[in-house]
């Protein structure tokens, strides 16, 4: 594994970990009665935000990170 591509990793779990946790801290004061039917959109949420990013580093035009970096 590339480091290039150790960083992409890690930045798109950042993201992901990071979008979860802002939505259930959003979300506290229901977090006892949470129930699949509410982790749904919080995932949904988190997944959107790291594709975000995986489209950012697999664009050979971006040049600040992923693939077109230098």
């Amino acid at each position: 594994m590339t480091e290039q591509f150790k960083q992409i990793l890690y930045t798109v779990l950042r993201v992901f970990f990071g979008t979860l946790l802002a939505a259930l801290i959003a979300d506290l004061t229901n977090l006892m009665d949470f129930h699949w039917e509410d982790w749904r959109p919080v995932v949904i949420a988190a997944i959107a935000s790291a594709l975000v990013v995986l489209a950012n580093a697999l664009n050979p035009a971006d040049a600040r990170y992923g693939i077109g970096a230098k």
